[in-house]
């Protein structure tokens, strides 16, 4: 949950929630933490309405290293850190399983 946030955590969590909402008017979209590493991956993507631009995947990387982290979305604790180590596999296994993940 968003108040289980360290405050540098809670930053990303809010900047990754403000893209969903400039792209899909949207708090959270389903699969955001998805789309927005696989964005950091492989660039600038059409998103909803709008554009990942370098610029926010820039900030993304910045926010996610300083809290060494990335948010993901659990039905049970909501907005939730995990390392990136962690996070990286999760992302991975997850693709793998499911290509369909990365549609906006």
């Amino acid at each position: 949950m968003l108040n289980d946030l360290t405050t540098q955590q809670r930053k990303l969590a809010d900047f990754m929630s403000d893209l969903s909402e400039k792209c899909y008017s949207a708090g959270w979209l389903e699969n955001l933490e998805y789309v927005l590493w696989d964005a950091s991956i492989t660039g600038e993507r059409k998103f909803g309405q709008d554009i990942v631009s370098q610029q926010d995947i820039d900030q993304l990387m910045q926010l996610s290293n300083d809290c060494n982290c990335w948010i993901y979305f659990d039905d049970i604790t909501e907005e939730t850190a995990i390392d990136l180590a962690v996070w990286r596999q999760k992302f991975e296994t997850a693709i793998s399983l499911n290509p369909d993940i990365l549609k906006s």
